[in-house]
């Protein structure tokens, strides 16, 4: 009999212990709903990643020169390349060509398509970009029979172009970003931007952007030009993959691992007892 009272009362015991628990729950949720418990904080919302302040007005220089000096540089630049000119690449493969400093060039297109590229840019590194530019390194079409034309006159006929366009807009990971009007850039003097073309004018609209964040990063730009019946238009995008500071320590380290001259190969093949003719040690070196 003792057994069995003792049972029932542990039993009840436990029964209470379940209901006080729960009771006990209840009554917190409900404080809580009346604002009587505190309630844990909610997480704080994700950062708002805004760029608008990597856009570089055209009257601020980058690296001591003024961006009608970056804009002949880039003319210089794309003048560079054999064959296939970097305003004509779809895909974006010859974004890394002789490229170097403290900014990198981008290119447009030449108005026949819209090109979707892919590009690897090092951490630090301001980006210069064509919205909508011209290039004068001849006269005035047609004037055949005219005097060689002077630096005034091709600044004169680069501006006349470049006051004809009559859009543009540049988005940044899908957000605006600039003003049109404050990226107008005339190159002061003319300059020799290449053998065939010693004395050139240029004019337009650029983008200059501050290094941006490591990471993604959309660039997409259209612009139009209208004068009279003639009309072009320019619509291009970019997918930009940032590096870090890390990621561009690593690529400087397998670069540096991976170089050696012709005179340190050569020492390899000595050293070797296979050692072959210098044909051989210029095989190592690549």
């Amino acid at each position: 009999m003792g057994m069995k009272l003792r049972s029932a009362a542990l039993a009840a015991a436990c029964l209470a212990a379940v209901l006080s628990v729960a009771g006990c729950k209840e009554v917190q949720d409900i404080r809580e709903e009346m604002g009587w418990a505190k309630q844990p904080d909610a997480p704080p919302p994700a950062p708002v990643v805004n760029l608008s302040d990597r856009w570089i007005p055209a009257d601020a220089g980058v690296a001591d020169l003024d961006q009608g000096q970056w804009s002949q540089r880039w003319w210089t630049w794309a003048g560079r390349f054999e064959g296939k000119a970097p305003f004509q690449d779809v895909d974006g493969s010859r974004c890394a060509m002789h490229q170097e400093g403290p900014v990198w060039f981008l290119a447009g297109t030449d108005g026949s398509f819209g090109a979707v590229r892919h590009c690897t840019i090092p951490a630090d590194t301001h980006l210069f970009v064509p919205v909508m530019n011209w290039i004068v390194a001849t006269g005035e079409v047609g004037a055949t029979d005219a005097p060689p034309a002077t630096c005034q006159d091709k600044q004169g006929q680069a501006a006349r172009l470049a006051d004809h366009v009559v859009s543009g807009l540049v988005l940044l990971d899908g957000r605006p970003i600039g003003e049109l009007q404050r990226m107008r850039v005339a190159g002061r003097t003319c300059f020799a931007a290449s053998t065939d073309a010693p004395v050139a004018a240029s004019d337009g609209y650029w983008l200059m952007l501050k290094p941006l964040p490591p990471g993604e990063h959309t660039l997409a730009i259209a612009a139009g030009y209208r004068e009279g019946a003639r009309q072009a238009m320019q619509n291009f995008q970019y997918t930009l993959e940032v590096q870090g500071a890390a990621d561009a320590e690593s690529a400087d380290a397998v670069e540096d691992a991976g170089d050696g001259s012709l005179d340190d190969a050569a020492d390899l093949a000595e050293e070797s007892q296979d050692a072959g003719s210098l044909d051989d040690a210029a095989d190592i070196a690549k």
